[in-house]
């Protein structure tokens, strides 16, 4: 799972490039291929793989999908998203979804740009990617899916979606589960994290055991008991059910947000250890599994949670025999990719474990290939600058800390000029770090109200004033 407030195992916690794959859609100016033959009010949408999207566009997605009365399928994603590039390049781009392409619109949503703050305010995230069925008639979510699917997953989610949609279009009686399922998506999308647990709770404590969703609602619920301040029901929940959760992504993510609140409840000791121990169980198979429905960044990502719950058990050997084989996962896997665009897939994950491992150095060369590869993206110099800060070296790291803040945008450019920063500041230089809190204050003043960060702006603002502020004389301390 790919959440971004986890810090246990995610980046956040997720590029135009000179030519992408012809198929895979992603980037800041990016066009894809070549533009769907649809005409009247679905002209607009472009071709990759198997369907066609509507890119940065709710209203034309919107206006398309009322007029040929089909349900809207929205991918909310983001460029620094790893796990949103790997579904992009994978599962979306799986030929089996063809029988789909005239039955749904499909919208990708990149959540970082200004011009989607509504859009992004509509539909919150605690996830990236989620994906969304609506409604057009109404806007009404009917179907929410958190993360990485596999292709199996993606079409069973459009099948599901699709019932819900003509069933209350024709006034039709909706199967209960999938009632019962909408109503918890519904409440999510509201923020109401206790209305949202409560009905998935009874999505399975009524599904039957092999009911295909099962995994998925599950991640659903759990996140949402975290969302809701329930910590012991999260860990309960954890204990209980992890054995529910399939061989599919949906395994990992519902112990990432297990092993986030066993690492944030102190006063049940006992019951964090049992759940790290319970993720360590579930997830060592699981990265042995090759017959497991896993994309390479699924399967990389198991190994980073597996790495971290050995961590936190104090099996500091094992954690690092894991970090190793991950490393080497990742190198083969960026070795082998078909296009600059999917190499960058592995860009985060790489450069997280070579930092843990001591070894961030030893990634450079990659990320400046990476870089260069995809130059109009912010991304990679931004992971560049990110493992340069990480391994002692502040002023190599300065120049692609500046070069990602001139390319990134929207609420993400506040982590990137953060980043430059601090590496201003482990410089010593003065000037240039007034200068980069100068720009994070315009840059948090400039966003839209749906993105505002008023307490980080405060705070930007009296860290640049402080800087100001004339020294107190000496021997009188502030």
């Amino acid at each position: 799972m790919r959440t971004a407030a986890v810090a246990l195992a995610v980046s956040l916690s997720l590029l135009g490039c000179k030519k992408k794959s012809d198929d895979a859609r992603g980037g800041s100016g990016a066009s894809g291929a070549s533009a769907s033959s649809a005409t009247g009010p679905c002209t607009g949408a472009k071709a990759h793989g198997p369907l066609a999207w509507f890119e940065d566009d709710y209203a034309a997605a919107l206006a398309c999908a009322k007029a040929t009365r089909r349900p809207l399928v929205i991918d909310m994603w983001a460029p620094w998203c790893h796990t949103c590039i790997s579904m992009q390049t994978t599962v979306l781009q799986d030929a089996s979804l063809q029988p789909f392409a005239d039955r749904f619109v499909f919208l990708a949503v990149d959540t970082d740009r200004e011009q989607n703050a509504a859009v992004v305010a509509k539909l919150p995230l605690q996830n990236w990617p989620t994906f969304f069925v609506l409604s057009p008639d109404d806007e009404s979510v009917h179907e929410r899916w958190l993360g990485a699917a596999s292709i199996e997953q993606f079409r069973t989610l459009l099948k599901d979606g699709e019932a819900a949609y003509l069933a209350t279009r024709d006034g039709a009686a909706l199967d209960p589960l999938l009632a019962q399922l909408r109503a918890g998506n519904q409440a999510a999308t509201r923020k109401d994290w206790p209305a949202a647990a409560g009905a998935w709770r009874e999505v399975i404590a009524s599904a039957p055991a092999d009911w295909p969703r099962r995994s998925d609602v599950l991640v659903s619920l759990i996140s949402a008991l975290w969302k809701a301040d329930d910590v012991p029901g999260c860990l309960d929940l954890a204990l209980a059910r992890a054995g529910e959760t399939g061989n599919t992504a949906n395994a990992t993510d519902f112990l990432v947000w297990a092993l986030m609140c066993a690492g944030d409840e102190a006063a049940l000791p006992a019951k964090a250890t049992a759940v790290r121990e319970l993720a360590v169980a579930r997830l060592t198979p699981l990265v042995d599994d090759p017959a497991a429905p896993l994309s390479i960044d699924d399967r990389a990502d198991a190994m980073m949670n597996l790495r971290n719950a050995l961590d936190a058990l104090g099996k500091k050997e094992e954690a690092k025999a894991v970090a190793e084989r991950s490393l080497a996962y990742l190198a083969d896997a960026a070795a082998r990719a078909p296009d600059a665009w999917t190499a960058s897939t592995h860009n985060w994950p790489r450069a997280e474990v070579h930092v843990w491992l001591g070894r961030g150095l030893e990634l450079v060369p990659a990320l400046e290939k990476s870089t260069a590869d995809l130059p109009t993206e912010y991304d990679p110099p931004y992971r560049l600058a990110w493992v340069l800060m990480k391994s002692g070296e502040p002023a190599k790291a300065r120049p692609w800390a500046e070069k990602a803040a001139s390319l990134a945008y929207g609420a993400r450019k506040v982590r990137v000029v953060g980043l430059l920063v601090e590496v201003q500041k482990a410089i010593g230089d003065a000037a240039g770090e007034r200068a980069a809190r100068t720009e994070l204050v315009k840059v948090l003043a400039s966003l839209p109200p749906e993105q505002a960060q008023p307490e980080a702006l405060a705070k930007a603002k009296a860290e640049l004033a402080a800087m100001d502020a004339p020294a107190p004389p000496p021997g009188v301390v502030n």
